[in-house]
């Protein structure tokens, strides 16, 4: 099975991701060139060093993911509701955190400058059979050539040491600005 051509984000969030098959498989996230410097990597990291994947207009790809149901997971990232639960509960897309603290949007006025961001983007995918062939792709994916800047886990190359390291950090201090402290009653 082969990857898909990358697809708009408005182009299937306007068809209610009804054409990404609900599959086990890996995806593929694509940014405009802009966004090596929007997001500070190309202030961080050497690009020039970097292997990136990218697409026939430009784009490239900046994450990468495996998914139980690839229409559920894109979904998730690129549409999940903006609560205070999902935030301090940790169930927010790590992916979704990630693209809000790095462009520093404001999580309490809503979605709209997440979804307005996520339109932007393509999204790319190849169904495996099985959740287990998604898992070995992805890891075979992460540790072969190309670099993946906004994956986390797992990331220890060399190229991007600083950058997941601002990005953790960027993350770190999102979520300490957004999730209430709690007061301590003795």
């Amino acid at each position: 099975m082969a990857l898909t051509e990358s697809q708009l984000l408005s182009t299937l969030r306007g068809i209610a991701w009804s054409n990404i098959p609900s599959s086990p498989g890996v995806y593929w996230w694509f940014f405009p060139q802009t966004a090596l410097k929007q997001l500070r990597i190309a202030e961080l990291t050497d690009v020039s060093r970097l292997r990136l994947r990218d697409t026939p207009d430009g784009k490239v790809c900046l994450y990468h993911g495996m998914a139980n149901n690839l229409a559920e997971r894109v979904a998730w990232h690129a549409a999940q509701k903006l609560t205070q639960s999902a935030l301090q509960s940790g169930f927010l897309s790590t992916f979704r955190l990630t693209l809000l603290a790095l462009n520093d949007f404001d999580y309490l006025q809503g979605a709209k400058q997440i979804d307005a961001f996520f339109d932007g983007l393509s999204v790319a995918w190849q169904v495996t059979g099985t959740r287990e062939e998604a898992e070995a792709m992805e890891h075979a994916e992460l540790q072969g050539d190309y670099h993946y800047p906004l994956n986390i886990q797992g990331n220890r190359r060399p190229e991007l040491v600083e950058f997941v390291r601002h990005l953790k950090s960027s993350r770190r201090a999102y979520r300490k600005r957004f999730v209430p402290m709690t007061t301590l009653v003795t």
